[in-house]
């Protein structure tokens, strides 16, 4: 069998056992392995995968991974990110769907020291959505907007897909962050427009909300937190005072400290966030292996170079490609999850836009955007699902309402495409 070829049918293979259930990182990892003892021996297959579990193994820049997932989690757990909904609620309860917003602006907080999607639909859809359908929100407009307003923890640095992205790429993670800052803002206000616009779903006043029982000086405390740390996480990559492994690890040590200042943390919650950690770090680390193999074994079978020439040659404009790289998303969004489809595209698509003269840090942007519709998208959207769990209500009528977020996303999309500065005027800004 060619080698092109042979990378074709692998490639289809691994999307088939994707399809059938297989995990996406076990997946990955069986289809490289069975492509190189295909193509170069047994031998050799063993061989790409003791050298692509030290290369990972060892990287210094993963270290940020696990770390900033830990930081997500211990404010979790310690029940800090009840604090941004209530103040943004108190300060926001007399726009028209004031509470909705507050979601809204406080899923993007939340996003400002997570990086991790599902710990922010999982918290505020706890949080939330009772609160919102009790002041006479719909159910559909309550759970579509938590649902979705929790992609902007992906988006909104610290992003741990970004990370990946960056070690991946070879490009700045420093710069990458601050790259998502505007656009993660930007959806932010597109969210809220898209919920304003949903007048017959929220009533006319909405009203102070249920009042929280907690002291305002609490509440507060809890906040500042979440800000002292986002500031000195993100404030400190930009001026240059540390990279963002060395921020990962001062981000940790500033939440224990502040979060054990104001006795938020407990044993309990400590140890939870450390299970949690490690648990999700060990299914990135599988997924991260099982993708360099499957990449360096497409390489050696030359489908990269073939899909890459095959696009650049087309005669059409670099918007058309770039439009269709949304449907190819969807379809991923799919079937595997948000590592998953990083992973296994980036080898293409990368060298893609590249080659169409889109700075790598406006694709790993672009990217995580798509990555965030997928994952609000039926059939399997990952956080919609996350939140039927969470909430008891059927993913169904969440899919029902995440409709008009899609739709704000797709217009960030479009500005993204045709306005790429948007992404990268603040990295050129900053000291590297």
């Amino acid at each position: 069998m060619e080698p092109l070829t042979l990378g074709i049918v692998v490639l289809a293979g691994m999307l088939a056992a994707v399809l059938a259930g297989v995990p996406v990182g076990y997946a990955l990892l069986a289809a490289g392995t069975i492509g190189y003892a295909i193509l170069g021996g047994a031998s050799q297959a063993l061989t790409q995968i003791g050298l692509a579990l030290w290369d990972n193994g060892t990287n210094f820049l993963f270290i940020a991974v696990p770390l900033f997932i830990l930081m997500g989690q211990i404010i979790f757990h310690a029940g800090l990110a009840d604090d941004i909904f209530s103040v943004a609620q108190r300060s926001l309860r007399r726009l028209p769907g004031g509470l909705g917003i507050s979601t809204v602006v406080a899923s993007a907080g939340f996003g400002a020291v997570t990086g991790s999607s599902v710990a922010a639909v999982a918290t505020m859809g706890n949080i939330a959505v009772p609160e919102m359908v009790k002041r006479g929100y719909s159910e559909k407009l309550a759970t579509g907007s938590v649902a979705s307003a929790a992609t902007l923890a992906i988006l909104i640095p610290p992003s741990v897909p970004l990370v990946i992205y960056g070690v991946w790429s070879e490009t700045s993670i420093g710069a990458l962050f601050i790259a998502g800052i505007v656009p993660g803002l930007l959806l932010t206000l597109l969210f809220a427009l898209a919920l304003m616009m949903q007048r017959g779903q929220y009533p006319a006043v909405s009203g102070a909300g249920t009042p929280n029982p907690r002291p305002r000086s609490a509440m507060a405390t809890g906040v500042l937190t979440i800000a002292t740390v986002a500031v000195i996480v993100i404030g400190g990559i930009y001026a240059g005072i540390f990279t963002p492994t060395e921020a990962s690890g001062i981000g940790v040590l500033a939440v224990l400290v502040l979060a054990a200042a104001s006795r938020r943390l407990k044993l309990a919650a400590l140890r939870a966030a450390l299970e949690e950690t490690v648990r999700t770090s060990a299914a990135i680390f599988l997924i991260l292996t099982g993708g360099v193999v499957l990449s360096r074994f497409l390489v050696q079978t030359r489908l990269t170079d073939a899909v890459v020439g095959l696009v650049a040659g087309l005669d059409v404009a670099p918007q058309i490609v770039l439009l269709a790289l949304v449907v190819v998303y969807l379809v991923l969004g799919a079937i595997m999850d948000t590592f998953g489809m990083l992973i296994l595209t980036l080898p293409l698509v990368l060298p893609i836009t590249v080659a169409l003269g889109y700075d790598p840090i406006w694709t790993g942007i672009y990217l995580t955007v798509l990555m965030e519709i997928a994952m609000i998208t039926p059939p399997i959207g990952l956080n919609v699902f996350v939140l039927e769990r969470a909430t008891g209500v059927p993913a169904q009528r969440i899919f029902a309402g995440v409709w008009p977020f899609v739709a704000a996303s797709l217009v960030l999309v479009l500005v993204l495409i045709f306005f790429p500065g948007l992404a990268t005027w603040l990295p050129n800004t900053m000291q590297r």
